[in-house]
């Protein structure tokens, strides 16, 4: 499995705070089969986690030599709190999509959604792919599918937490959009002992409800090919089984 959403570089945002804590996820990762994983920390223009590229990747790079003795591997990227000027910062090589490639990671408040919005991910999407970061954690999604429609309808894909299933309507809405196809990845946001490093609950979860198939795009083909930077593979409409 790979992962393409967590918060593993120490002391960087609200992720891991100590090398020692990151070893243990990354241990427990690997443990449980993830083999790959795209660190992806916060970045907020206007909010508390503003570390820019140049300085991220020489973090980056630390992190990397500090855990070589692990057999998993690592790449660098961002979760992006959506702002007017992402275009602008990405083109400036400022931030950082996933592993260098067209895929970026934008996330949203989590209580509203503002109509300017759709204009700053129409600027991105000009010369990126965008992937929405977890939409079943949105208030307004939970409540308005049509949210999720403008999304789509633009071209963007969704990405859902793992955690997200142990929650009774977030893991309703990640089962709405895997039945619809409209998910394209799973990742786990991890970020501390209480926020793991973990996708084999959700993998076999998938399995059982959907389909083996199912599960391998979402947590490993198509994760895979966002690192290679190639497109993904289309999850097609799955009947979820009752029994």
């Amino acid at each position: 499995m790979i992962d393409i959403h967590n918060h593993l570089i120490p002391g960087v945002d609200d992720g891991s705070d100590s090398l020692k804590l990151s070893r243990r996820l990354l241990k427990d990762a690997i443990e449980e089969g993830i083999t790959e994983i795209c660190i992806t920390p916060h970045f907020m223009k206007h909010g508390p986690y503003k570390v820019r590229r140049n300085e991220l990747v020489f973090l980056f790079e630390d992190f990397k030599e500090k855990t070589s003795d692990l057999d998993i591997k690592l790449y660098l990227g961002n979760e992006l709190y959506i702002d007017r000027q992402l275009d602008e910062l990405l083109m400036n090589k400022e931030i950082c999509t996933l592993n260098d490639s067209r895929y970026v990671l934008i996330e949203f408040p989590f209580e509203y959604y503002r109509n300017e919005y759709d204009e700053y991910l129409y600027n991105v999407s000009l010369n990126y792919q965008v992937v929405i970061a977890h939409p079943e954690r949105y208030d307004y999604v939970k409540k308005d599918h049509s949210f999720v429609d403008r999304w789509l309808k633009e071209g963007y894909l969704l990405q859902a937490n793992s955690t997200s299933l142990y929650s009774r309507d977030s893991k309703k809405a990640i089962f709405d959009f895997i039945e619809k196809g409209e998910l394209s990845f799973m990742a786990s946001d991890a970020h501390n002992e209480y926020r793991p490093l973990s996708l084999i609950e959700a993998y076999n979860l998938i399995v059982r409800k959907f389909s083996e198939e199912t599960a391998e795009l979402l947590m490993e083909e198509n994760p895979k090919r966002v690192i290679s930077n190639e497109p993904i593979k289309k999850v097609h409409p799955t009947r979820k089984r009752l029994f």
